[in-house]
């Protein structure tokens, strides 16, 4: 009877451990690579849903980046993402870089940060615009990033296209590389700043940030108004001026098959959870910018309800 007894506890343990397991939402969250700001904000967030969320288990994944994370979401490889709000805007309409690849599988949870498109080279390269960079070896950012794209704008401005330039299509971690052994002239890196790519690049060899003429800013913001014009200040890398630039906006997106429960609970944690977001860009995700760059792509009905509940979205 006892030995009966102990197999049948024995059964029970067992069975409430699978009903334990089967109770967990396994969520993966597409970064980018793991020197850009991505990957570490990812992880983060990931950390902050499973300290908050019960039965949350949720991890970052280091990927290609924004265009790559919508695709991966679109084929239910990912649950969430950190993405560009320009490449957003693209695969939601289906223009531009997604032209012809429309994706309207994901929906806005909040934004995040300003995401500047920084052109950097070293000191000696010779490089000191845009027109410059004909002939050159430029790094255009890892294939499926959003940086492929900002490349393409920037260029534009100053009438080059890839037939221009010979294109490397390097990480960030890569370009940094390339330019500390002259084996690339130049890289884009759109991502918040500091760039750690650029700060280690820049404890090596002397580096200077292209600033874009007034003209130049004008004229893609005229043709791509998800962008912005911003200043860089000198003292992010240590440079002797301001850098003209143009920005965009992370933005984190998820499935619009995720649970409204969890996803209204995942966007109240992101801003009701003081300490545990420890990634320096988590001063920048508060209630007052939780629509910048956002415009007209759709929140995940989740997160507009705690919007509304906050009282910084009118109720439909």
């Amino acid at each position: 009877m006892k030995k009966f007894v102990a197999i049948l506890l024995t059964a029970m343990l067992l069975l409430g451990c699978v009903s334990s397991a089967s109770a967990a939402t396994f969520l993966t969250i597409a970064t980018g690579g793991t020197t850009g700001t991505y990957y570490p904000l990812g992880g983060d967030i990931a950390n902050l849903f499973n300290t908050v969320i019960p039965d949350v288990r949720a991890n970052a994944e280091a990927t290609g980046g924004s265009a790559a994370n919508l695709r991966k979401i679109n084929a239910g490889e990912a649950d969430l993402g950190t993405v560009q709000n320009d490449v957003s805007w693209f695969a939601y309409t289906g223009t531009d870089s997604f032209e012809g690849e429309q994706i309207q599988s994901f929906s806005v949870i909040s934004s995040l940060y300003a995401e500047y498109v920084q052109i950097v080279t070293r000191a000696d390269s010779g490089i000191n615009s845009i027109a410059d960079f004909a002939g050159k070896r430029i790094s255009i950012g890892a294939a499926g990033s959003g940086v492929y794209t900002n490349a393409i704008h920037v260029l534009e401005t100053a009438g080059l296209t890839l037939d221009d330039i010979d294109a490397q299509y390097l990480s960030f971690a890569e370009s940094a590389d390339g330019l500390k052994n002259k084996q690339i002239d130049a890289a884009f890196v759109c991502a918040g700043i500091p760039n750690a790519a650029i700060t280690e690049l820049g404890s090596s060899v002397d580096v200077k940030l292209i600033s874009l003429t007034d003209e130049e800013v004008q004229k893609l913001i005229t043709a791509h108004p998800t962008y912005a014009n911003l200043k860089l200040p000198a003292a992010t890398y240590e440079l002797e001026e301001d850098v003209n630039c143009v920005a965009i906006t992370a933005l984190l997106v998820c499935a619009n098959s995720l649970d409204e429960e969890l996803v209204y609970n995942m966007t109240k944690a992101l801003f009701e959870q003081e300490g545990i977001l420890t990634h320096a860009k988590a001063a920048e995700i508060t209630l007052d910018s939780y629509d910048v760059g956002v415009g007209e792509l759709p929140f995940h009905p989740g997160a507009q309800r705690y919007y509304q509940e906050v009282g910084v979205l009118a109720a439909e």
